[in-house]
């Protein structure tokens, strides 16, 4: 069996370099005998292409395709599974570094013949965690998207993968419409077609949630949009707080619930996520409204790593 690593990447020449010596260090199940990684390169202005070159030709075999233009993600994933050959592919982001034994974690359910995808656990990268509200609004979205997921998964009505880290099996490839923002949430609905979604709690991917409030409306608000539209793409929303909060409450509010008893003393954080939350789906409504498009969305700076930083440790 073999299985596909596909990395998208636009300028990222200070993370690319150690997340493929992360990728080619982690563990995979036994009965996986072979990887490949397939960088797709999206119209890079750094030294990302270079850096990528450097690996050629060494173990595990890593493929660069090359776009000329920034055309989306939608676009670079397509050009990945087209030239993919893994039994099994791997979605992670070249900004996202995936803890010691994620990749194992993630690929092991798949052992389940009707698991078609299997979703990661994202986490804000501990190296930087920042203090009050950011601080907090960092580690809840993530911390309570996984309260979620844990929650679906246990009665197998998950139908959302994180797009920090995921794997799909390869009949569910299929060509993603190139004007889609939420790549992660169209391929897991594909997914729930064909089998069942399982959510992998220690498959964790590390990376950067934005550090300043502005960042964290624009990309909840891009992320909310995705929703939308992949509702009107594929008939369904995914599986996430913001779109069960009117079809079911009661899994909303009992996730909201534990927020508040594991962490009191930041009742009045959540409070205010909340306030954010509701300006964040007022946008996206906007957005949908008034047709915007964010199939090449804007760069989110403070999700980016400095320079100086350790982006991404090889895995044990």
């Amino acid at each position: 069996m073999k299985v596909s690593i596909v990395v998208c990447a636009y300028n990222e020449e200070k993370s690319i370099g150690p997340l493929l010596e992360n990728l080619a260090c982690q563990r995979v199940p036994s009965w996986i005998e072979e990887r490949e990684i397939i960088v797709v390169a999206s119209g890079c202005t750094d030294a990302t292409v270079e850096v990528v070159k450097r690996y050629l030709g060494g173990k595990p075999e890593i493929t660069l395709v090359e776009e000329t233009q920034r055309l989306g993600k939608a676009s670079a994933l397509n050009k990945a599974f087209a030239v993919s050959r893994g039994d099994y592919i791997v979605l992670v982001p070249a900004d996202v570094c995936p803890a010691e034994n994620a990749l194992s974690g993630l690929l092991v359910p798949f052992k389940d013949r009707r698991v078609s995808a299997v979703s990661g656990r994202p986490m804000q990268d501990p190296r930087a965690s920042a203090e009050g509200l950011m601080g907090y609004l960092a580690n809840m979205t993530y911390r309570l998207w996984g309260r979620l997921m844990k929650k679906l998964n246990e009665t197998g009505q998950a139908n959302h993968c994180s797009g920090e880290l995921m794997a799909i099996r390869k009949d569910v490839k299929t060509a993603i419409p190139e004007e889609c923002a939420a790549d992660d949430s169209y391929m897991a609905i594909m997914a729930r077609k064909k089998g069942t979604i399982a959510f992998a709690s220690k498959a964790v991917g590390h990376n950067l949630m934005p550090s300043n409030i502005v960042d964290y409306v624009n990309q909840r608000r891009r992320w909310l949009f995705g929703h939308f539209q992949t509702k009107k793409v594929t008939g369904e929303f995914p599986s996430v707080l913001d779109t069960l909060v009117f079809s079911r409450p009661g899994i909303v509010l009992r996730v909201l619930v534990e927020e508040v008893a594991e962490r009191p003393k930041h009742v009045l954080y959540l409070v205010a996520a909340m306030v954010v939350e509701a300006l964040v789906y007022a946008l996206a409504v906007s957005d949908h409204v008034f047709h915007k498009e964010y199939g090449v969305w804007p760069v989110i700076k403070s999700t980016k790593y400095a320079e100086a930083e350790v982006v991404c440790e090889q895995s044990s």
